[in-house]
């Protein structure tokens, strides 16, 4: 398995990676999502520039994906942070060391931006239905908890 920099010529299997992403999710609105496609293409374009987007190939077919965004804080702008938005193995890979080499160079890539003052922190999200991955003993805490309200 090799993980790499994506480009644009892998933005459609990124897009049905982000589908099933979006079908595993536990909020039932992002279930079959039905994309605009120029939409998700300058969302990839900025990602690609400004971010991180890396993938991570098996045979020469794309098998998992992680994508984050560095922003300034809201209350903070000049305070940046890189925010992990996307990290998704295909189900055939679970289990594999596909998702942890994803995690693997995006740490790598989090620490030397942080080295080089670009900025002061990364996260990552997990979701509910996320197994646990003992992120807390592995150098993450947890900083909040998003909740859904259903009534």
């Amino acid at each position: 398995m090799k993980v790499r920099n994506a480009t644009i010529k892998d933005y459609d299997e990124i897009k049905r990676l982000m589908i099933d992403f979006a079908n595993s999710n536990p909020v039932k609105d992002l279930h079959n999502p039905k994309y605009d496609n120029n939409h998700v293409n300058r969302v990839l374009d900025y990602i690609t520039r400004e971010g991180v987007a890396l993938v991570i190939e098996e045979q020469h077919q794309v098998v998992g994906m992680l994508l984050a965004t560095i922003q300034g804080d809201f209350w903070l702008p000049h305070v940046k942070r890189m925010t992990e938005v996307a990290w998704w193995v295909e189900s055939a890979y679970r289990g594999s060391t596909a998702g942890a080499r994803l995690l693997k160079e995006y740490i790598r890539i989090g620490e030397q931006l942080k080295k080089d003052n670009k900025i002061t922190s990364f996260t990552l999200t997990t979701l509910s239905s996320t197994p646990d991955l003992k992120l807390n003993t592995r150098g993450w805490e947890p900083i909040d908890f998003n909740w859904i309200f259903r009534g």
